[in-house]
């Protein structure tokens, strides 16, 4: 029997180096948690850069400032605007418990699920579309890995169906071992996990 945790408290840098950044939550969340963590959070603009001032043409006891113009030969190129950074979609990892070596959730992890199902059908995520990512330690042969995290990742989508989660929002994939949340001990306990990840609206 596999023991879980939710999330190990792993320094942000350390989660983000490894790709898979996601919301860390309480070790038992509920709906309205899980709820916050996915909901897309408002971009933050970062304001105009201030124009440069205009430059001024000195002679020995006398200053003059250059008069704004509107001509294109005698204006100064405008400094390029860097592009907005991309978008990190929300995510979180939820430490579903499953059989060994199989994709028999277990009991302990049937209310975290349905708890899932419920964030899921809230307004703010209802026409949300999500992929579920099944992920495992780094133990074992990596093609056997790969096929049981996709096992585990369509268990979850079924349970997700008998949640009334409409199927044709959920896409199901396995990634085995081959994004660790903790690549210094392949075969910690927070490496076995499933990744939700919103898609858009």
């Amino acid at each position: 029997m596999l023991i879980l945790k939710f999330l190990v408290r792993l320094p942000l840098g350390l989660l983000c180096a490894a790709s898979v950044c996601a919301a860390e939550l309480p070790d038992t969340p509920t709906a309205q948690q899980i709820l916050e963590a996915l909901t897309p959070k408002p971009a933050v603009v970062a304001p105009a850069p201030a124009p440069a001032p205009a430059k001024a043409r000195k002679t020995r006891n006398l200053s003059v400032e250059a008069a704004p113009t509107d001509s294109a030969d005698t204006a100064a190129p405008a400094a390029p605007t860097p592009p907005p950074p991309a978008a990190v979609p929300p995510a979180i990892n939820l430490a579903i418990q499953f059989e060994r070596n199989s994709d028999r959730v277990q009991p302990a992890s049937v209310k975290l699920l349905s708890s899932l199902a419920d964030a899921l059908q809230a307004p703010a995520l209802l026409h949300a579309r999500f992929l579920v990512e099944g992920h495992t330690d780094g133990s074992g042969q990596a093609a056997y890995n790969l096929r049981l995290s996709a096992q585990r990742a369509a268990q979850v989508k079924r349970i997700l169906m008998r949640n009334l989660v409409d199927p044709s929002r959920i896409v199901t994939e396995g990634k085995g071992s081959t994004e660790l949340l903790n690549p210094a001990d392949p075969a910690a306990p927070e490496n076995r996990r499933v990744r939700i990840v919103m898609l858009g609206q």
